[in-house]
């Protein structure tokens, strides 16, 4: 069982401390709020990060924001802020599969959730050492003026980026590599209008694109000499670039956001050492073909929040903490080798033309083909074993529960409401139908870690009941054959029950 909530020696800062209050950090920060846990970010940046890092979010990270009721506050704030990128809900409701937003409206509409619930978010601080040990983890960092401040927790994570001075500090190896690649995406204004074709094309010269929302261009070039990567991005540079893998003398201006990128693809050893753990880009870097980054790094914040409020609280099953690296680790491995796929088959060589054409004017006109690729980016098809050891099946064991609609009884209220709307308290629930009153007994014992959801009929048609953890992932149906039972997988998952149940 892990330890107490307080470690034994100083009384804590807050139960966790996030380094890093990006997307993934905040993301991981109202997690682990939303579940109760203390929660402290420490950030080196004086400001949100407006650099574009990916054209949007996909389904898997939409359902997450939407479970935590926070999605519609980021779809209104992205279309304030362009109105080309409005979506809309499905007539029942259901959210978008694919969101486009401006680089900084998401941590904004992710901070202001945070300190709604009570979390805090310290910036001006460098972290500096951080040190692992039995009763907690204790991080330094100093701030704009050099004076060094001491952090104490339960747990720290490291969501501070791909040079993570986390993961440095606890001396996890980061082995990779990768393509020799040079990309810019950037905001900014294109001259003369109509000059750059609104698309993506492969030139003798690299990769040119300007074909993601309003202002969005990308230039990628191939075999080029090292940059500085700690050299400030310059219009200049961006504009230079495009010239070249384009063809065309456009000009650029009014930039609201440079960013460049390499072709390197590294993974963490490991995510997890003691107290300590990373997420996001701090445990797996890569190019950001497909906007596969910033999603990635959401799921990971997903997946641990929970297991770690738990494991703070002291009511963690054995091996819960070590699950977020079996089940995230081989997903972020995936997402590494379809870059390096894609870096390596969009490289404007000659011996890559007949690989590519084959898949972009062949393959890709397939809507079979175009459709599996949408789900692998989207990263839609990931699976979990959930401790059965089984392989992924046609259920729902073991993948991303959908938005069901539930028909509720005349006693909870009636009518129908989504399943989204009802996991907002960030715990897991039992979806179950008429004559599974003995499901809900059985988790009686898990009364303030599983809330039952009563429903007349669930659309669409699935069996049930469905334990759901509180990352939207399906632990247990019937389908998950006689080898693993309902409370087996309850005392997986959610540990042992309360005392005298």
């Amino acid at each position: 069982m892990p330890a107490a909530r307080t470690p034994a020696t100083t009384a804590p800062d807050a139960d966790v401390i996030v380094v890093g209050a990006g997307p993934v950090g905040l993301m991981l920060a109202c997690e682990l709020a939303v579940a109760g846990v203390g929660v402290l970010v420490l950030e080196r940046a004086a400001d949100f990060d407006r650099r574009l890092r990916a054209p949007g979010i996909t389904a898997r990270s939409i359902q997450a924001l939407d479970r935590r009721g926070v999605l519609d506050q980021l779809m209104k704030a992205t279309a304030e802020a362009e109105p080309a990128y409005r979506t809309e809900r499905d007539g029942d409701g259901r959210a978008p599969e694919m969101l486009p937003v401006r680089a900084g409206i998401l941590e904004e509409v992710l901070y202001d959730r945070l300190v709604e619930l009570g979390g805090r978010v310290r910036r001006g601080l460098t972290v500096t050492g951080l040190r692992d040990g039995t009763d907690g983890a204790v991080v330094t960092a100093t701030d704009e003026d050099g004076t060094e401040h001491t952090f104490r927790a339960c747990y720290a994570v490291g969501c501070d980026g791909g040079r993570s001075a986390v993961r440095k500090a606890l001396g996890i190896g980061f082995p990779g590599g990768g393509p020799e690649v040079t990309g810019y995406q950037a905001v900014v204004t294109v001259e003369p209008e109509g000059a750059l074709e609104r698309t993506w094309r492969r030139t003798p010269r690299g990769i040119a694109a300007y074909a993601h929302g309003p202002s969005r261009i990308v230039s990628v070039e191939f075999d080029t000499p090292p940059v500085d990567r700690h050299s400030e991005v310059t219009l200049d540079e961006v504009e230079a670039s495009l010239r070249r893998t384009s063809g065309v003398d456009v000009t650029l201006r009014d930039p609201v956001s440079l960013a460049r990128f390499t072709g390197t693809c590294r993974l963490a050893e490991r995510y997890r050492r003691g107290r300590v753990l990373l997420a996001g880009d701090a445990a797996h870097v890569h190019p950001p073909f497909g906007g596969q980054g910033l999603n990635l790094g959401l799921q990971d914040a997903v997946n641990l929040g929970w297991k770690l409020a738990a494991a703070v609280r002291g009511d963690a099953p054995d091996g819960l903490l070590d699950s977020y690296e079996s089940e995230r680790r081989p997903v972020a491995a995936r997402v590494l080798r379809n870059s390096e796929a894609a870096t390596r088959i969009l490289h404007p060589g000659p011996e890559n033309t007949a690989p590519y054409e084959l898949f972009f004017k062949e393959l890709m006109t397939d809507p079979a083909v175009k459709q599996r690729l949408h789900d692998v980016y989207a990263m839609k098809d990931v699976f979990y074993p959930m401790g059965t050891g089984a392989e992924p099946a046609a259920g729902l064991l073991g993948r991303a529960c959908p938005d069901l609609l539930l028909e509720r009884p005349r006693r909870d209220g009636g009518g129908t409401v989504r399943l989204a709307t009802l996991q907002q308290e960030g715990r897991a629930v039992l979806v179950h139908t008429a004559g599974q009153a003995e499901f809900v007994s059985l988790a009686a014992g898990w009364r303030d870690r599983v809330d039952p959801l009563a429903a007349e009929r669930v659309s669409p048609d699935v069996p049930t009941p469905l334990l759901v953890r509180p990352d939207g992932y399906v632990a247990w149906t019937p389908e998950a054959g006689p080898g693993t039972t309902f409370v087996t997988a309850l005392r997986r998952w959610l540990g042992a029950p309360l005392a005298g149940d």
